[in-house]
């Protein structure tokens, strides 16, 4: 009976999604658009404020892009990449990933959930991603999320983006 408890267990465990652990994350913005946007990890935990000083009019767009490496001593490498419109997310046009992402952001945080997005105080403390919400194609291993937010169209080199962050995560 213990051996078939054993076989449970493990067959249990390797079934649990794996956890998606933030580490560190970094934002550069624009001052003519943002007074303050800070994000900081605190106990493996996204915590991010911003000041809005300029309305966003319908149009804002968000370049993601997620780098992987199996171990510190490699470089990372790109896994994934996409570009959406910002204000059809979160107006919950389409059901996405990202769509889940912003809705289990709202839990704790206050962003804007209509487009134009007014000026203004936002905040989110406290998120962490679902298990749930861990695409089923990324491995176990380093990951660096990178979001930039733009108008027009996604250039690899701009010198000044809108906004720009990258988190460093683990999944185990």
């Amino acid at each position: 009976m213990a051996r078939d408890s054993l076989v449970v267990a493990i067959l249990i465990e390797s079934c649990v999604a794996p956890k998606m652990t933030f580490r560190t994350g970094d934002c550069k913005y624009d001052k003519t658009v943002f007074s303050n946007f800070s994000i900081q990890i605190i106990n493996t935990k996204l915590m991010m404020d911003m000041i809005l000083v300029s309305t966003l009019p319908p149009g804002l767009k968000a370049h993601l892009s997620f780098e992987f490496r199996l171990s510190k001593s490699k470089p990372y490498q790109s896994v994934y990449q996409h570009d959406m419109n910002y204000c059809a997310l979160i107006k919950g046009a389409q059901q996405s990933i990202y769509r889940r992402w912003f809705t289990s952001m709202l839990k704790v945080g206050n962003f804007a959930t209509s487009c134009p997005i007014k000026q203004g105080y936002y905040y989110m403390h406290g998120w962490t991603l679902d298990a749930n919400y861990v695409p089923s194609f990324f491995y176990v291993g380093d990951y660096r999320i990178c979001g930039s937010f733009f108008y027009g169209r996604f250039k690899k080199n701009v010198i000044n983006p809108m906004l720009e962050c990258s988190v460093e995560a683990v999944l185990n």
